[in-house]
């Protein structure tokens, strides 16, 4: 039992915020009081609350959520034993490997002060938060309970989205393209603020989502999964990302193929029929047309021509890259940019890291990919362990989907999808040490 010391920050906390007579600040600090508490009552408690309000929180209740969970780690004393099995995993070597390329990135870019700040305020709390997932989930429990939080979240942020779709009027013209698109005047986005950074961390979230079906066993909870899936997916649908929607397809495409092949064929026959039927709304055949020429309207023309200066820039700074700092790349854009295109990142994570990072960029991040993929897969293949070769193939499917939108999207451009990928990554990492720990079982019997 904690002593009153301890739990005083807590109820500090929560009369600061009555005292400030501000609702919003109360309400923001008393969540930060009950996630402290609810901590300390068993920590894993608290890792399901991050999990289960992450879309809804800004940076400030983010970062305070990972020391709070530092905090609780060193509080019970660490297991350095598991320690040891985090800090050997490859998932781990490989993340601190990117990390540390960004980080000399950052040290060599011309506006150090700058870069900097964005390495300390993004980076290296990506990768706590890595190492830190990686060590609370220790078990199979922790695993599911985990994961059906961070599906929860998914479809709690999606209900917001489609309340928000359904009760606005309208939305700011900027997110569409009424020459190409005529009948589409609104596009989900709940409180990303933007509908492609949205449907990103969508993306992460739907094909865990997809997978819990197969997973539960019972009819009752398959069908309340099924629902969760379902708001998910429909959020997706009308954020209108037509990137995340190649992307979501062919993820679902992956996970079929591993779970239940004969899916496929019976939703190829169902979309059939909704195209003999005209039974799909006209703005989403509309959208779905634009896909087979992306860069007739003013968005795939802005990013061709994007791609094509970006080109240049590799070419001249392919060594080194630019920097990762904003006004450098300002700087040197303006020297390659084709006319009117004026663009502060390249909406693409994988040009984006070798314009800023280089040859040391785009290799780290390419091995962290290769990595994720691979210890992803080598689960969703595991035929012994066939209720983790479940959630193996929905992170399989979550990272090859993520990598798709990555053509067209920097994923890493909002602090929240990257900080959902390194969850996706840190739960990659927890299977790699399961499997790791099931296969010296076996071979010791």
């Amino acid at each position: 039992m904690y002593n009153w010391k301890i739990v005083l920050p807590a109820l500090l906390l929560v009369a600061f915020g009555i005292v400030q007579g501000n609702v919003q600040i109360a309400m923001e600090l008393t969540l930060y009081a009950a996630f402290y508490v609810a901590g300390l009552y068993k920590k894993e408690y608290a890792l399901y609350l991050l999990a289960l309000s992450f879309p809804f929180l800004t940076y400030r209740p983010l970062m305070f959520f990972l020391l709070v969970l530092i905090f609780l780690l060193l509080l019970n004393g660490v297991d350095m034993q598991r320690v040891k099995q985090v800090l050997t995993s490859k998932v781990f070597v490989a993340a601190a490997l990117f990390i540390l390329a960004v980080g000399i990135t950052a040290v060599t870019s011309v506006n150090l002060r700058e870069s900097l700040t964005q390495y300390v305020l993004y980076y290296i709390p990506s990768l706590l938060l890595l190492v830190v997932i990686m060590l609370l989930i220790d078990s199979r429990q922790v695993l599911y309970r985990f994961l059906l939080c961070f599906i929860i979240s998914g479809a709690l942020i999606s209900v917001y989205g489609l309340a928000q779709y359904f009760l606005l009027d309208s939305m700011p013209s900027k997110w569409v393209d009424r020459e190409t698109n005529p009948l589409l005047d609104k596009r989900v986005y709940a409180t990303f603020g933007n509908p492609n950074i949205f449907s990103q961390f969508l993306l992460l979230v739907l094909p865990l989502s997809f997978v819990l079906i197969y997973y539960v066993r019972d009819f009752r909870q398959k069908c309340l999964v099924a629902v969760l899936f379902g708001l998910t997916a429909l959020a997706l649908l009308l954020t209108f990302s037509r990137g995340a929607w190649i992307a979501a397809a062919l993820a679902f495409v992956l996970i079929l193929l591993k779970l239940d092949r004969k899916l496929i064929l019976t939703g190829m026959v169902l979309l059939v029929v909704a195209v003999l039927f005209d039974l799909i709304p006209d703005v989403i055949k509309q959208r779905v047309a634009s896909i087979a020429d992306p860069f007739e309207d003013t968005s795939g023309q802005w990013r061709l021509q994007a791609w094509l200066s970006a080109l240049a820039i590799i070419r001249d700074y392919w060594l080194t890259g630019i920097g990762m700092d904003t006004t450098t790349f300002n700087r040197v854009y303006v020297d390659y940019q084709m006319p009117e295109v004026n663009v502060f990142h390249f909406h693409n994570i994988w040009i984006q890291s070798f314009v800023t990072g280089g040859i040391l960029g785009i290799g780290t991040l390419l091995f962290l990919y290769y990595r994720l993929i691979k210890e992803s897969f080598k689960a969703a293949v595991n035929r012994l362990q066939t209720r983790l070769s479940i959630w193996g193939t929905g992170l399989f499917a979550s990272l090859c989907g993520i990598g798709v939108a990555g053509m067209t999207e920097d994923v890493f451009r909002d602090y929240r999808v990257m900080m959902a990928f390194w969850l996706v990554a840190a739960v990659i990492g927890v299977l790699e040490i399961i499997l790791r720990q099931e296969c010296r079982k076996n071979e010791a019997a």
